[in-house]
């Protein structure tokens, strides 16, 4: 399948660079976001890791349809699944540093 991708279009590898690090920085600031409103709201357990993958979710659709105009393949040269699939393990460890740390900030003294 990439293989298919790269002979349909021709790749300018600081372009691609470049959306890959912008795509990094999205993932990266929304689970910021993401664990902040997790850890003020208070949830706790699996509540916390559902939260996380309904905005991860919504996050993907937002990146495919709106910056990519439904087209991944012309702006990265990884499928779309990669594109969303990929990165979950890094920003899912930063969602959960920035959830507990805001939980203990918050409630701290409950």
């Amino acid at each position: 399948m990439a293989d298919a991708q790269a002979e349909m279009f021709k790749y300018f590898e600081p372009t691609v660079q470049w959306n890959n690090l912008q795509l990094s920085n999205i993932h990266t600031l929304a689970s910021w976001g993401i664990g902040t409103a997790a850890g003020v709201l208070g949830l706790t357990g699996w509540n916390g890791f559902i939260f996380f993958m309904l905005n991860w979710v919504f996050l993907s659709a937002l990146v495919f349809f709106v910056k990519c105009q439904g087209k991944p393949a012309v702006f990265f040269k990884s499928s779309a699944m990669d594109v969303a699939v990929t990165p979950i393990m890094n920003t899912l460890l930063s969602y959960v540093l920035v959830w507990t740390l805001m939980h203990a900030l918050v409630y701290i003294y409950d």
